[in-house]
């Protein structure tokens, strides 16, 4: 849930949030990049952390990190020190992805993991909805800081929550989890595992293609493309409408056709997509339409391949699943960042550079789990 609050509703203040700090919207597309940067790195320790002292103590102390960076985004009055507070908050907001994948493998397995994640993603979709059409509405009326300083409230909201109705869901603490020696040679036991690092890479690279849209679409739909405010909101909507009703339809049918051939679809339809894209670009067709349409199609892939790509990479790490979720999570980010900060130095008049991104980051999740189907059959 801290994705679509601290991403989701910031999306449509882009234009707003550069205008205001005096900077091109270019550099505002780096402080998504510390995000990302800061939630692969906050994976990394949030993931051992969780498996030592137990999921609640740890998601608490993400709320706090979250409130506290969300507050000082507001306050910013410089760039650096607006991208150093995303940095801040991307580390919190990487606890809920990393804890909310713990819990579900600590109460579920198989197909029924599957089909929570499944049901999850698409709760944080509905999420995905809301969030973006708020932020469009609030900057038709208050200064871009009152964003963050929604975002500071849900965070107590959510912090009071936790702290009074959730129950600990580990059955048992690991007090090596944090030891650099046994964490090192951990990682490498997860990381070493084909299936793992295989199933990895799909979700890493397919979620960069959703990353390089949340990146470079502000830009190019609103100043290149001059849409309202709104208008961007209600589209992102629409797109994490198709993402939600992708998860409830795969919840649905995950157990009675397999993790494997939903994945399989999946990825034809992000192919598929990007496809779309890229080949109305090298056309010349372009207009926000060209942009919003094949996404929607990439966006309902993507609900097929990442949740069943998690839950199948985590399946073999019952006892360290807070640390295989951790790198994991770490992986799909540093993806997703590289792909970040890459297209922010880019030169954005049409949807080119996006639709390259977005087609080359699909082709690669496709590619990966053709191998993967090469080394089943084998």
């Amino acid at each position: 849930m801290f994705n679509p609050v601290g991403l989701d509703m910031f999306l449509p203040a882009v234009p707003n949030i550069a205008k205001g700090l005096d900077v091109s919207s270019n550099q505002i597309m780096k402080s998504m990049s510390a995000l990302f940067i800061g939630n692969a790195l906050g994976r990394l320790i949030l993931g051992p952390l969780a498996d030592r002292y137990g999921r609640k103590p740890i998601i608490l102390l993400t709320l706090i990190v979250f409130t506290g960076s969300a507050f000082a985004s507001g306050l910013a009055l410089s760039i650096e020190f607006f991208i150093f507070c995303r940095f801040i908050q991307g580390l919190a907001i990487a606890g809920g992805h990393v804890l909310s994948l713990s819990v579900a493998r600590d109460l579920f397995e198989k197909e029924h993991l599957g089909k929570l994640i499944a049901n999850a993603t698409a709760i944080m979709g509905l999420a995905g909805i809301v969030f973006p059409i708020l932020g469009g509405q609030i900057i038709q009326f208050l200064p871009w800081q009152s964003i963050f300083w929604i975002m500071s409230t849900f965070g107590i909201t959510v912090f009071s929550f936790v702290l009074y109705s959730f129950k600990e869901t580990i059955k048992r603490r690991n007090p090596r989890a944090t030891n650099p020696q046994f964490l090192i040679k951990n990682w490498f036991k997860i990381i070493i595992s084909p299936v793992f690092l295989g199933y990895a890479l799909c979700t890493g690279f397919v979620s960069a293609g959703f990353f390089a849209y949340v990146t470079v679409s502000p830009t190019v739909l609103r100043e290149i493309y001059g849409v309202s405010g709104l208008f961007y909101g209600l589209s992102f909507a629409i797109l994490a409408l198709f993402f939600v009703i992708s998860n409830l339809i795969a919840g649905k049918i995950v157990i009675r056709i397999g993790q494997f051939q939903l994945i399989a679809l999946g990825e034809i339809m992000v192919v598929f997509g990007a496809g779309i894209m890229l080949g109305l670009s090298m056309m010349g067709i372009d207009g926000p339409y060209s942009i919003i349409i094949p996404t929607a199609i990439y966006f309902f892939g993507i609900g097929w391949i990442v949740p069943q790509s998690n839950a199948l990479a985590l399946q073999p790490f019952e006892n360290s699943s807070g640390t295989a979720s951790a790198l994991l999570g770490f992986i799909s980010m540093t993806v997703s960042a590289i792909m970040g900060f890459s297209l922010s130095f880019g030169i954005h008049n049409d949807a080119t550079f996006l639709s390259i991104a977005m087609s080359a980051s699909g082709l690669s999740s496709f590619l990966i789990f053709f191998l993967l189907i090469k080394n089943r059959l084998e």
